[in-house]
């Protein structure tokens, strides 16, 4: 048989996106249908076959459907101001981040993806997750409200419709920073003091997959073309509590350092649907319908311990800007991305 193959293969890529399994894969007899012992063994023997491709999934991968709602919190940070906290009036960013929940430290990350396939297959469930986001930010130096208050405000949004895959990532909410100490300057060494920062950032991923298989071809049952539909919809609220401070020297080049805490909220839904009627040889008279149905969710780690990084460049108002962070835990994860802008 030929299906087995095929769809075992995309449902492990499914496993792979953060798929949250409640596996059950059936067949169901048309009514009035007595099928043959031929017939019956073909069903079994595909049925068999599936189970034991899949075996070493879990019906519920925590950690993977865990790790793209993970993933979720650490793409929130695109087109950030944070190294450039003292601005005089305004800011105007535009970046993309990409977060990944890793399955050990970063010091493993080359050993993990080399093994990745490997691990995978042996454990059926890891911590590992990613996302994106990209957005624009205005910032506004607020201090006619507070001295030394930035407001800001981000907002992103990413199409992809390229079939048989649709996604798309929503990304908005204000964020603040405060100066807690202000810099100085000297010549070509300037301190841009000690900054605190915060916000509320709603993140909305939605991946939708249409997929077609190839047909069961038996001597004694057929189907139509095998058709799966995959749907994972990841909601996140990320409050970021952050301090950090940077130095800019020569007058062109930036370097920012942080520490703070991701607290983060949401969830992960995710289902997977496969079905096809299977009929005789003749392709005549239906014997019955193939399905299987999954489903689950799993909210973000509450808590995110993080330290970060900038380098960036200054000319004149225009900076461009990379920032890095990397988030301390047993299963870490990281974020990098790239900003473009100007302060003024």
């Amino acid at each position: 048989m030929k299906l087995y193959k095929r769809l075992g293969i995309v449902l492990l890529l499914v496993c792979l996106a953060g798929t949250a399994f409640a596996l059950e894969i059936k067949f169901e007899k048309a009514d009035g249908v007595s099928l043959t012992t031929d017939q019956q063994k073909a069903i079994d023997d595909f049925l068999d076959e599936l189970y034991n491709d899949l075996k070493n999934i879990p019906d519920f991968p925590k950690k993977i459907i865990k790790g793209f709602a993970d993933a979720s919190v650490f793409a929130s940070h695109g087109a950030t101001q944070r190294a450039y906290g003292d601005y005089k009036k305004f800011a105007f960013t535009v970046g993309a981040m990409a977060g990944v929940k890793l399955p050990s430290s970063l010091t493993n990350i080359t050993k993990d993806i080399e093994n990745f396939g490997d691990k995978l297959e042996e454990e059926g469930d890891i911590d590992l997750g990613v996302n994106a986001a990209a957005a624009i930010q205005f910032g506004l130096n607020s201090s006619f409200l507070l001295d030394g208050l930035y407001l800001g405000f981000r907002i992103g949004y990413i199409p992809f419709n390229v079939d048989p895959v649709k996604l798309h990532i929503f990304h908005i909410g204000p964020v603040a920073h405060y100066r807690l100490l202000k810099g100085f300057d000297i010549g070509v060494f300037k301190w841009r003091g000690i900054t605190v920062g915060t916000g509320f950032l709603f993140q909305k991923t939605t991946l939708d997959i249409s997929y077609k298989v190839n047909e069961l071809d038996d001597d004694d049952a057929i189907t139509d073309a095998v058709k799966m539909k995959f749907n994972m919809d990841v909601t996140t609220y990320t409050i970021p509590l952050e301090v950090n401070t940077s130095i800019q020297l020569l007058w062109f080049l930036n370097l920012d350092v942080g520490a703070g805490v991701d607290v983060a909220f949401g969830k992960n839904d995710t289902s997977i649907k496969v079905g096809t009627d299977v009929y005789d040889s003749t392709g005549n008279s239906r014997l019955g319908t193939l399905s299987l149905k999954a489903g689950g969710s799993q909210s973000p780690t509450v808590l995110n311990p993080k330290v970060m990084a900038n380098l960036g460049f200054k000319f004149g108002p225009v900076i461009i800007d990379v920032p890095v962070t990397y988030y301390i835990s047993s299963k870490a994860g990281l974020n990098l991305g790239v900003t473009l802008g100007a302060v003024f």
